[in-house]
């Protein structure tokens, strides 16, 4: 569901597995939440790719558009999507959505993949709460600002909580179901 640490070019605690585990439990509550079904594998994607090409934690305004070009040059990052069902013909959607995450200009609601866009960044925006930045009025959906004391409580329960590895996202996600709202 999440990338392995190895993954990562950057090991870090803070844009690493747990962050990727937390905006993944984001992004699927997203999606039932606004209905945008027909997104979810290519969110999940792009939530698999967002941060796997940082090389710091510092502000980085091109590791999206390296993890794009990652999945362009990476067989292995290819055969992983194509086993989640994903095909070439997602690839723009989920690159432009993985490259406009860090990107200093915001993507304009009529871009193509604006709706990919906004949920990954929404998803992502909602582990901001990791950081004590999360600024709710930044988000683009009103169910995601519902969603940030969910965040807050997410983060609580699961930071440090929970071993990275193989069975890290059915930890938080059985973490997460048991979370109020």
């Amino acid at each position: 569901m999440v990338p392995l640490p190895e993954i990562f070019w950057h090991r870090s605690t803070l844009h690493g597995q747990a962050h990727v585990t937390r905006v993944m439990v984001h992004a699927i509550r997203l999606v039932e939440a606004t209905g945008q079904h027909e997104q979810g594998p290519r969110l999940w994607a792009a939530v698999f790719l967002h941060d796997i090409a940082r090389l710091h934690d510092g502000v980085c305004h091109r590791h999206g558009a390296d993890a794009a070009q990652r999945l362009r040059d990476e067989p292995a990052l290819q055969r992983r999507l194509a086993e989640a069902g994903l095909v070439e013909a997602d690839y723009p959607a989920i690159e432009a959505a993985v490259t406009a995450h860090c990107a200093p200009k915001e993507v304009s609601p009529d871009h193509p993949h604006w709706p990919l866009v906004a949920l990954l960044k929404d998803a992502d925006g909602l582990d901001r709460v990791r950081l004590g930045d999360l600024d709710p009025t930044r988000l683009r959906h009103d169910e995601a600002r519902e969603m940030v004391a969910f965040a807050e409580k997410l983060f609580a329960e699961t930071d440090g909580g929970i071993a990275t590895g193989e069975v890290h996202f059915e930890q938080m996600w059985a973490l997460a179901l048991n979370l109020k709202p």
